[in-house]
């Protein structure tokens, strides 16, 4: 993890909160660690912030089996500050125990990252780096007490069921996702490579052997013909803001749907930016001119279609193919279909999907981050 700061502070033995800058002392600052995220990492991170924020600051996710405690003990704290450290996962559970909890000062409430593992997009997003490497942490832990705070939207998913048949499920891992929703190739490839990762934990420890697997499983998905060729179109019906997108789905015929939050997505992609590829792509790039500017905050999601090919494309700065920008989404599912959810990848049965706006989280964000350079829009 690249710091913020390019400060060469060293660590100090006593909390940080005495030797921050002047401003600082207005902040509580709390931690919640999953210890299992980034291999053995989680309890490096653990350890150093317990001696430079204090010991009763830092709580262990899973000793406390999740947020509760560490929200109850501070739910009276004005200028509360939480610092997640762990995936895409970890940040969602923090968000999500927020909404449950009776804390006072909610709007005053502000969550920043400590990314451990693999992927990370949201800590991608806020600027705090791409995943911890052992460095010392005094510098990001100050950056985090005094750096400026984003609104983000956060998104409910509403499941209907319909004629339900065959081994799907209609139980999402949760209810309401910050990064984004995908569908299709991109969500096939996760879920192979997530149940391979569980068959075999010790063999997908290693962060390189992660990539070379992924790569491989993605490989393998050009032969399925059931996620190639635009087959999903035939079983998946869209509407944004009350209009039937089912003729742009056809034209188009993607492989992978994805419903973007943030502007960060598979690893640090931005598949609604990057360069057109008249190419490939068959709309014209004249028609970006009836799109807005993409921001977290505006109560708006991205919608984009991807051929299978362009999964890999996007990470050489293409970008995919831009449906619609709305804030009610309804989607029909007619069979089987794999689903991913801010990194949590599963086979979801046929259904009807809503998502509407739930809420706006505060989120502490560096000055150089993708999260700086949009547009804020006000808190609703």
């Amino acid at each position: 993890m690249n710091s913020p700061s390019d400060n060469n502070s060293t660590v100090v033995q006593k909390p940080l909160m005495e030797v921050t800058e002047k401003d600082a002392y207005k902040e509580k600052l709390i931690a919640f660690v999953n210890p299992k995220s980034g291999g053995l990492q989680g309890q490096v991170v653990f350890e150093q912030l317990r001696a430079q924020i204090g010991e009763e600051n830092v709580y262990d996710l899973i000793k406390d089996h999740g947020p509760q405690r560490g929200l109850k003990e501070n739910q009276n704290e004005k200028n509360l500050r939480i610092i997640a450290c762990g995936g895409d996962g970890t940040v969602g559970w923090v968000l999500s125990a927020l909404d449950a909890s009776q804390m006072q000062y909610m709007d005053f409430i502000s969550v920043g990252v400590i990314p451990l593992g693999t992927g990370n997009d949201m800590a991608r997003f806020l600027g705090w780096g791409v995943g911890y490497r052992g460095e010392a942490l005094a510098p990001v832990i100050q950056s985090l007490a005094i750096s400026e705070a984003r609104l983000l939207d956060r998104w409910n998913i509403e499941i209907q069921s319909t004629a339900h048949t065959g081994i799907a499920t209609l139980k999402i891992p949760q209810s309401v996702f910050n990064n984004y929703l995908s569908f299709g190739a991109d969500a096939q490839i996760a879920l192979d490579f997530h149940e391979k990762r569980n068959a075999s934990p010790r063999r997908y420890a290693n962060r390189v052997f992660n990539k070379l697997a992924y790569g491989c499983i993605s490989c393998n998905t050009f032969f399925d013909r059931q996620y190639l060729f635009g087959n999903i179109a035939n079983f998946f019906e869209l509407h944004v803001d009350g209009r039937n997108m089912d003729e742009d789905l056809f034209h188009f015929r993607p492989d992978a749907i994805l419903i973007l939050n943030i502007a960060s997505y598979a690893a640090g992609t931005n598949p609604w930016q990057g360069t057109y590829d008249n190419l490939w792509c068959a709309q014209s790039q004249a028609d970006d001119d009836r799109f807005r500017e993409q921001s977290c905050s505006d109560g708006y999601l991205e919608i984009i279609g991807f051929k299978h090919f362009e999964l890999a494309r996007i990470r050489l700065g293409r970008r995919g193919h831009r449906i619609a920008q709305g804030n009610e989404i309804k989607l029909t599912i007619r069979r089987d279909l794999p689903m991913e959810i801010d990194g949590e990848p599963f086979l979801l049965g046929p259904c009807q999907i809503t998502i509407t706006r739930k809420n706006q989280a505060r989120m502490i964000i560096t000055d150089r981050s993708q999260a700086a350079q949009q547009i804020q829009s006000k808190r609703v």
